[in-house]
Parts: C-alpha cells; sequence; structure tokens
C-alpha cells in the first residue's frame, strides 16, 4: 500500500516527549502503538505511538488537519486504523468494532435524540443493555444531580440550552460507566462564557469519576486549562507530549512554541551561545547547536520585563527600547517596541497594568528590557 512506502520515508523529528509515556502509571490503561491512517494517498496519521495512564485527562490539540481527530475515532473504531494496534486495559480493540468497545463519546453537535425526553436520551445505552426499569430511574436521576440538571428529566433537548444540551450529552456518554470517555470537540458549538463554565466542569466531573478521558481540541486555552497531559499534533504526527506547564514553556519544537501561546520570532544564528538581536548579543540557554548554525529564536511577550527608564547596562539580555504603541487588554498592555538597541527589530512584550503604572509607562517612553536567559527559546532552522 502506499502508506507503507512513505513510512520508510518519513522519519518523526527526535522530539521531546513524543514517547507519550503516562504521568504516573507502570502499565498505561491505553496503549497506541505505531498507528498509521491513509486516505487513499494522503497520510492522515503517521507512525503514531502513545500511552495514556489510568484516569488521565488527556487534550490532542492541533490545527485543523492536524489528525487528532482521525485519531479519536480510531480509538473509537469509528475510522479504522490502516496499520497499527491499539489496546485498552490490557486488551486488543484493534479490530473490534466500535458497539463491541468500551468508550463513551461526545460530539461538538450534541447529537441527542430530538424526539426523545432528557430521561430518554440520558438511559438510551442502559437500555440497550437490558439494565431493570428500576436500575435506569435511579442512575438517570443520579446523573442528572451530578451534571447540575436534576429538574430537566421531562424536557425534550430543543427547550434545552446549548449548555444544557451539552451536559446532557455528556450523562448519556457516562451513564454506561465506561472505561474510556472521548470527547470530540465538545465545546466549540457553545459561547465563550458558556464554554468557560462548561470546561471547568467537565475537568470536575472527570476528577469525581476518575474515568480515563481523551478529548479533541483546536482550542489552546481549553487544553492548558483541562488537561493532565497535552498531545500537540501537526501533520499526522505528535510534536510534542507533556503536561500544559511543559508544553508551554519548554516547547520542543518551533512549531509548538508558535502554536501554544504568542512568540516574537526572528532569524539568527548561533555565536557561542549566543544570537544577535539589533545591535545587541542574547545569551540563549538550551540546544545544543554548532557554531553559526542557523536558528530561528522566540520570545514570548510576557517573558520581557521592564526594568525602567533611562539607558541600558551593558549586561546580555538587557537592551534599550522605545515604546511605539500601547494596547489596553483588561489584564495588561500589549507593547510595541522599537528603536534603541533593537535598530529595525520590533518586539511585541505584555506588561502588568502594575508596570505600566508603576513605570509610568506610555507611547514614546524609553525604557530598558530584560529577556532572562531561560526565556530566550532557540530552534534550528533550514539553510
Amino acid at each position: 500500500m502506499r502508506h507503507e512506502t512513505v513510512k520508510r520515508e518519513v522519519e518523526a523529528p527526535a522530539q521531546k516527549g513524543a514517547s507519550g509515556e503516562p504521568a504516573a502509571s507502570d502499565a498505561a490503561y491505553l496503549r497506541i502503538d505505531n498507528l498509521w491512517k491513509a486516505f487513499g494517498d494522503f497520510l492522515a496519521l503517521k507512525d503514531v505511538s502513545l500511552q495514556i495512564g489510568k484516569g488521565e485527562f488527556i487534550c490532542f490539540l492541533g490545527p485543523s488537519g492536524c489528525g487528532k481527530t482521525t485519531l479519536l475515532r480510531a480509538i473509537a473504531g469509528l475510522d479504522p486504523q490502516s496499520r497499527g494496534t491499539i489496546h485498552q486495559g490490557g486488551r486488543d480493540i484493534s479490530c473490534l468494532p466500535a458497539s463491541r468497545r468500551d468508550y463513551g463519546i461526545v460530539f461538538q453537535s450534541y447529537a441527542l435524540f430530538p424526539n426523545l425526553t432528557v430521561e430518554r436520551n440520558i438511559a438510551f445505552g442502559l437500555e440497550n443493555a437490558k439494565v431493570p426499569r428500576a436500575e435506569i430511574r435511579s442512575r438517570v436521576a443520579e446523573l442528572l444531580r451530578l451534571v447540575g440538571l436534576p429538574d430537566q428529566a421531562q424536557k425534550y433537548p430543543a427547550q434545552l440550552s446549548g449548555g444544557q444540551q451539552q451536559r446532557i450529552a455528556l450523562a448519556r456518554a457516562i451513564a454506561i460507566s465506561p472505561g474510556l470517555l472521548l470527547l470530540d470537540e465538545p465545546l466549540s458549538a457553545l459561547d465563550a462564557k458558556v464554554r468557560i463554565h462548561l470546561r471547568h466542569e467537565i475537568k470536575e466531573l472527570q476528577r469525581k469519576l476518575g474515568v480515563t478521558t481523551v478529548m479533541v481540541t483546536h482550542d489552546q486555552e481549553e487544553a492548558l486549562s483541562m488537561a493532565d497531559r497535552i498531545v500537540v499534533m501537526n501533520h499526522g504526527v505528535i510534536e510534542q507530549v507533556g503536561s500544559p506547564q511543559e508544553i508551554y514553556r519548554d516547547p520542543a519544537s518551533l512549531f509548538v512554541a508558535d502554536f501554544i501561546g504568542e512568540t516574537n520570532k526572528f532569524p539568527a544564528e548561533n555565536r557561542g551561545g549566543t544570537v544577535r538581536l539589533g545591535s545587541r548579543e542574547l545569551s540563549i540557554a538550551q540546544g545544543d547547536f554548532s557554531e553559526g548554525q542557523k536558528l530561528t529564536v522566540a520570545i514570548r511577550p510576557e517573558d520581557i520585563l521592564p526594568q525602567g527608564t533611562g539607558e541600558a547596562s551593558k549586561s546580555l539580555n538587557r537592551l534599550a527600547v522605545v515604546i511605539d504603541d500601547m494596547e489596553f487588554l483588561g489584564a495588561f498592555w500589549r507593547t510595541h517596541l522599537c528603536g534603541g538597541d533593537l535598530g529595525e527589530e520590533t518586539l511585541i512584550a505584555n506588561f502588568s497594568m502594575n508596570a505600566v503604572r508603576r513605570l509610568n509607562l506610555e507611547r514614546g517612553t524609553a525604557l530598558t528590557i530584560e529577556i532572562p536567559v531561560e526565556r530566550v527559546l532557540a530552534f534550528s532552522r533550514e539553510a
């Protein structure tokens, strides 16, 4: 097949955390080994391997077309892989149909039955499993209390808000006490305030139940706030696996640094552990780079620290700059820096309200900034 040929040609980059070991478990509850998925000549997944511990909350994160939904559907058996294996709880489920796999799933579109009441929607899986009626009534009442909708049993989906419908979809998914909960962009159809509120509720519910959960999202804030570990994907491969803090503060590739949060980027060359920005040299902390190697340097706006007005000192990673523009964004000021040691370069910095007030910063102010050495991220780039 076409994807077998491509496998020999495509090599996974050296990736920090790419092995996907579970955070705190000797034996993975869900293990994915060497998974490939081809749609004709197009490779949607390329040799993906991942281990997920029991009770973990994992987010698959990445841009549209990166393979995250394809991977979730392969786990569910809705779109089986072309090659590779999937084990759940020590059981090989690679070739099992979706109906024989142990999971509950929640979709972006809720997928509730419009002609059934809330009670009947939640009870659907239990009825199919031939659970006695008294147990079903008790379980449904328990789940409605759990998702905060105890008085909605006799309503129909059309009578509920989007957030309420998604809670009912969640209750239906966990009604049969599945070993695995799969969430396919469950919050993306909701407005911003409801989304923020519901992601907290979902995380609390997951902790309470202890169910192993895999969620697909393209929303980095959602992943950072909910996941125990994040799986960042791009072009069908895993770029990095790690905790939200690891992914954000120690990205394994320029793609991860650029996709998670915001960055200032500029081309540079390694000069014995320093790079030139404008007329100054900046020390870089990480990376085994050769002399003269071409790099891309990334600096997050919040890692640029204002030190006050006046001339910059001669120490590395301190630059004299001028504030060209300022945007008020509520919790902080987004500040455009230029001039001084930057020369023709520009930087965007996020300064706190307190810093702006304390230093009396405004458009046209000259000041000194400092960029901690460990926050100057450098990545090799093509010549």
